[in-house]
Protein backbone atom coordinates (compact mmCIF):
# COMPACT_ATOMS: atom_id res chain seq x y z
CA UNK A 1 0.00 0.00 0.00
CA UNK A 2 2.86 2.34 0.78
CA UNK A 3 4.29 1.76 -2.70
CA UNK A 4 1.02 2.91 -4.31
CA UNK A 5 0.99 6.03 -2.11
CA UNK A 6 4.48 7.03 -3.27
CA UNK A 7 3.69 6.64 -6.96
CA UNK A 8 4.83 3.03 -7.37
CA UNK A 9 1.31 1.91 -8.22
CA UNK A 10 1.00 4.51 -10.97
CA UNK A 11 4.38 3.50 -12.39
CA UNK A 12 3.38 -0.16 -12.32
CA UNK A 13 0.11 0.66 -14.13
CA UNK A 14 1.87 2.73 -16.81
CA UNK A 15 4.51 0.04 -17.31
CA UNK A 16 1.85 -2.59 -17.88
CA UNK A 17 -0.63 -0.56 -19.89
CA UNK A 18 0.52 -2.19 -23.14
CA UNK A 19 0.28 -5.59 -21.46
CA UNK A 20 -3.40 -4.89 -20.80
CA UNK A 21 -3.86 -4.26 -24.55
CA UNK A 22 -2.13 -7.59 -25.26
CA UNK A 23 -4.33 -9.41 -22.77
CA UNK A 24 -7.51 -7.98 -24.31
CA UNK A 25 -6.32 -8.82 -27.85
CA UNK A 26 -5.53 -12.41 -26.87
CA UNK A 27 -8.88 -12.94 -25.17
CA UNK A 28 -10.66 -11.40 -28.14
CA UNK A 29 -8.74 -13.70 -30.51
CA UNK A 30 -9.63 -16.74 -28.39
CA UNK A 31 -13.31 -15.79 -28.54
CA UNK A 32 -13.15 -15.34 -32.34
CA UNK A 33 -11.46 -18.72 -32.78
CA UNK A 34 -13.91 -20.40 -30.41
CA UNK A 35 -16.97 -18.94 -32.14
CA UNK A 36 -15.87 -19.39 -35.75
CA UNK A 37 -13.37 -22.22 -36.05
CA UNK A 38 -13.56 -24.67 -33.13
CA UNK A 39 -10.77 -26.77 -34.58
CA UNK A 40 -8.18 -28.04 -32.10
CA UNK A 41 -5.15 -26.43 -33.79
CA UNK A 42 -6.35 -22.82 -33.87
CA UNK A 43 -7.98 -23.19 -30.44
CA UNK A 44 -4.71 -24.41 -28.96
CA UNK A 45 -2.74 -21.63 -30.64
CA UNK A 46 -5.17 -19.05 -29.25
CA UNK A 47 -5.34 -20.51 -25.72
CA UNK A 48 -1.69 -21.33 -24.98
CA UNK A 49 -0.44 -17.70 -24.92
CA UNK A 50 -3.00 -16.90 -22.22
CA UNK A 51 -1.86 -19.89 -20.17
CA UNK A 52 1.76 -18.78 -20.59
CA UNK A 53 0.89 -15.26 -19.43
CA UNK A 54 -0.47 -16.60 -16.14
CA UNK A 55 2.47 -18.99 -15.80
CA UNK A 56 5.01 -16.18 -16.25
CA UNK A 57 3.14 -14.02 -13.73
CA UNK A 58 3.26 -16.88 -11.23
CA UNK A 59 6.95 -17.61 -11.84
CA UNK A 60 8.22 -14.00 -11.87
CA UNK A 61 8.68 -13.51 -8.11
CA UNK A 62 9.55 -17.15 -7.38
CA UNK A 63 11.87 -18.26 -10.19
CA UNK A 64 13.11 -15.35 -12.35
CA UNK A 65 15.13 -17.62 -14.68
CA UNK A 66 12.10 -19.83 -15.37
CA UNK A 67 10.03 -16.67 -15.87
CA UNK A 68 12.44 -15.53 -18.58
CA UNK A 69 12.45 -18.94 -20.28
CA UNK A 70 8.66 -19.14 -20.39
CA UNK A 71 8.53 -15.53 -21.57
CA UNK A 72 10.83 -16.37 -24.51
CA UNK A 73 8.55 -19.29 -25.40
CA UNK A 74 5.55 -16.94 -25.16
CA UNK A 75 7.19 -14.35 -27.43
CA UNK A 76 8.05 -16.98 -30.02
CA UNK A 77 4.54 -18.39 -29.93
CA UNK A 78 3.04 -14.93 -30.44
CA UNK A 79 5.22 -14.40 -33.51
CA UNK A 80 4.26 -17.83 -34.86
CA UNK A 81 0.57 -17.15 -34.16
CA UNK A 82 0.80 -13.89 -36.09
CA UNK A 83 2.22 -15.74 -39.09
CA UNK A 84 -0.31 -18.59 -38.79
CA UNK A 85 -3.38 -16.41 -38.38
CA UNK A 86 -2.15 -13.97 -41.03
CA UNK A 87 -1.83 -16.73 -43.62
CA UNK A 88 -4.82 -18.93 -42.85
CA UNK A 89 -7.58 -17.09 -41.01
CA UNK A 90 -9.91 -14.09 -41.11
CA UNK A 91 -8.68 -10.55 -41.06
CA UNK A 92 -9.67 -9.92 -37.41
CA UNK A 93 -7.33 -12.64 -36.14
CA UNK A 94 -4.52 -11.19 -38.23
CA UNK A 95 -4.78 -7.79 -36.59
CA UNK A 96 -5.39 -9.15 -33.09
CA UNK A 97 -2.24 -11.28 -33.32
CA UNK A 98 -0.22 -8.38 -34.65
CA UNK A 99 -1.55 -6.14 -31.86
CA UNK A 100 -0.43 -8.76 -29.31
CA UNK A 101 3.10 -8.88 -30.75
CA UNK A 102 3.45 -5.10 -30.92
CA UNK A 103 1.91 -4.66 -27.46
CA UNK A 104 4.30 -7.23 -25.99
CA UNK A 105 7.28 -5.43 -27.53
CA UNK A 106 6.06 -2.08 -26.20
CA UNK A 107 5.42 -3.59 -22.74
CA UNK A 108 8.97 -4.94 -22.73
CA UNK A 109 10.33 -1.52 -23.73
CA UNK A 110 8.31 0.24 -21.03
CA UNK A 111 10.06 -1.82 -18.35
CA UNK A 112 13.30 -0.13 -19.40
CA UNK A 113 11.82 3.33 -19.87
CA UNK A 114 10.22 3.37 -16.43
CA UNK A 115 12.91 1.17 -14.85
CA UNK A 116 10.51 -1.27 -13.24
CA UNK A 117 11.16 -5.01 -13.14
Amino acid sequence: MEQAATGGGARFFIAHLFFFVVFVALIWALVVVFLHHRRPGPLLLAAVPLVLIFLTAYLAPRLPAAHRAVNILYDGLLIYNTYYFWMFHPRSLRWLSLAAVIGTALDFAMHFVIKIA
